[in-house]
């Protein structure tokens, strides 16, 4: 019995429909081609005042930052913010932008710093109004630091803001040399198909079930934990009939597979997920780190590496079973750079999966022995919801949703070029984090303070 729906098709025609030919977009080397921003290189300035084109929105004047014209070791004028010696410093400069419905645009600012603790924390760069987007990422080049997002602008024309926050940095300084917002080439999308599975099976099942998933000509297929049915004394070396299974159909078929089953390495027994490309060729592996405890009693050992894996349609992470009750391990996978998190497991509480798909930004696919399979997206919605929670206020990067009873498989396809949080109000920018830093606003970042809470064994009754 199979339930389909659609979702992403007519997005996708929208997107491309409304393109220039690639002829007529700026090239990306040159910043100033089609910059938005009439003085985004600081050109015309005056030492000491704010560049022409540019404002100060400081809205509580004992915490403004510094705003200023300097010329820089190169000669070069740039806008620079420095804080105020208190730490709640905060403000920002703005440059007003039109943006046209139907276009996609590239932000790109080029700066360096002293003193600031956490570019993430420090800096805000973005563009803000009813839409809004920015960016998330710096890389280095050179001596200078560049931080560049593409994205899918509004549907309408509108007015907006460039605006470059500085914020929480007492005695740290910035100085932007350029800022470029430009029409780009519409962000094409990176449809990811999934097949999960749920139940259990000996390895000739599981060989059917990967043909039929094959069949379906799908990128990734999952099966659960201890897929193979072999307790820990059982175990299998790397090479054994399980890896083997996996390694074959992934060659068959042409599509990424992976599952959990107990394995034996240097004498100790792990529970590891092998990760098979579509040549058959192993990727990599993860065996899991927060063992439920009866499995320790069994002689089996914890795994002390969170790898994450390159595959040709983006990052990929793996999680299994127990290990998703820790709020740690789906984001350090995030932080990693992991946009899809596969998850087997015997069993599992689905209703922790929109949380950690959503606070960390990132897909989440579970093949479970005794529970439910299930695909969310970065917004937390889950494929194939008919009554989905009012309070998620977001569109879904998730189509064409099936679920095949015969093979006990469901199939969803996922957009990972597409990073909605539930709370969408207009862009990433005004939305819950979803694993943003750059969307944290506290002064002190906690996991200093939760790893010392995470380390403290002895605890003084007195205080």
């Amino acid at each position: 019995m199979t339930f389909r729906v659609h979702g992403l098709a007519a997005a996708v025609a929208l997107i491309f429909s409304s393109s220039l030919n690639a002829s007529e977009l700026p090239d990306a080397s040159d910043w100033g081609a089609g910059n938005l921003l009439t003085n985004g290189d600081f050109t015309h300035c005056e030492a000491g005042r704010l560049p022409h084109g540019w404002k100060t929105m400081c809205p509580n004047p004992t915490i403004a930052p510094e705003f200023r014209s300097e010329m820089d070791t190169q000669g070069r004028c740039c806008l620079t913010a420095k804080g105020n010696g208190r730490e709640e410093c905060f403000g920002y400069v703005s440059h007003r932008v039109h943006l046209t419905g139907g276009k996609s645009y590239r932000m790109r600012v080029q700066l360096h710093a002293d003193g600031l603790d956490d570019l993430n924390r420090n800096l805000i760069q973005g563009v803000f109004g009813e839409f809004n987007n920015g960016i998330f990422n710096y890389r280095k080049d050179g001596d200078e630091i560049v931080g560049e997002n593409s994205f899918t602008g509004p549907t309408n024309s509108q007015n907006a803001e460039v605006r470059l926050y500085f914020r929480f940095s007492p005695n740290g300084k910035v100085w932007w040399e350029r800022v470029s917002l430009q029409e780009c080439a519409p962000m094409p999308p990176r449809l990811v198909k999934i097949a999960c599975s749920w139940g259990r099976g000996n390895l000739d099942w599981w060989s059917h079930w990967l043909d039929a998933a094959g069949k379906e000509k799908v990128d990734v297929a999952l099966l659960p934990e201890m897929f193979n049915g072999k307790s820990p004394k059982q175990s299998e070396s790397s090479n054994g009939p399980s890896a083997t299974l996996l390694s074959e159909k992934a060659r068959q078929w042409h599509m990424y597979v992976t599952g959990s089953y107990y394995e034996k390495r240097d004498g100790l027994v792990y529970n590891t997920a092998h990760l098979f490309d579509r040549e058959g060729k192993a990727v990599g592996s993860y065996s899991k780190m927060e063992l439920y405890e009866p499995e320790e009693d069994e002689g089996v050992t914890p795994g002390t590496d969170l790898p994450v894996f390159d595959t040709d349609f983006g990052k990929l992470g793996i999680m299994i079973c127990y290990d998703s009750w820790f709020p740690e391990v789906a984001r350090l996978l995030a932080y990693k750079g992991a946009e899809l998190v596969l998850l087997p497991n015997a069993g599992y509480f689905t209703d922790l999966m929109p949380a950690r798909a959503a606070d960390n930004g990132v897909y989440l696919a579970a093949s479970s022995l005794n529970d439910p399979a299930g695909i969310w997206d970065a917004s937390g919605a889950r494929a194939g919801d008919k009554s989905p929670d009012s309070t998620r206020q977001s569109p879904t990067a998730i189509s064409d949703y099936q679920m095949d009873t015969e093979h006990r498989m469901i199939i969803a396809t996922v957009d990972l070029a597409r990073h909605f949080s539930p709370a969408w109000h207009g862009g990433p920018m005004h939305s819950a984090p979803g694993g943003r830093r750059v969307r944290q606003s506290l002064i002190h970042p906690l996991e200093a303070d939760v790893a010392r809470e995470a380390a403290q064994w002895w605890t003084n009754s007195n205080q």
